[in-house]
């Protein structure tokens, strides 16, 4: 699955139903949880650079079970899916390229909730 809007954009398809975590799809909570969301995504994203850098994989997953709650919301599967084998799989540089690009393409897209 290819979740990529098919404008070729770098923002991905949000699969969150913002409804069922906002009051009335209340514009400041909402902006509160898309800022904590976004700010989850890049800790990921440092999360796996700091594991490849100091090869301490339980930096890693430690990260992961902070952001539990963000992945949930998201319910993209093809991201949720690839963080999961990070986890385990051989860490290289081009696992963290990917990562970044997806974390990059979710937040664009979370933010063009705001708009």
């Amino acid at each position: 699955m290819n979740s990529r809007l098919e404008d070729g954009s770098s923002r991905r398809i949000l699969f969150i139903d913002f409804s069922l975590y906002t009051d009335d799809d209340d514009p400041n909570f909402k902006q509160e949880l898309i800022q904590l969301m976004t700010d989850n995504l890049k800790e990921l994203h440092e999360a796996y650079r700091h594991t490849i850098e100091q090869n301490d994989p339980g930096h890693f997953v430690k990260a992961c079970h902070k952001v539990t709650t963000t992945l949930i919301m998201l319910a993209d599967q093809e991201f949720t899916d690839f963080v999961e084998t990070l986890k385990t799989a051989e860490r290289d540089e081009m696992k963290s390229i990917h990562l970044y690009r997806l974390c990059t393409e979710i937040t664009a897209s979370l933010s063009s909730e705001l708009i």
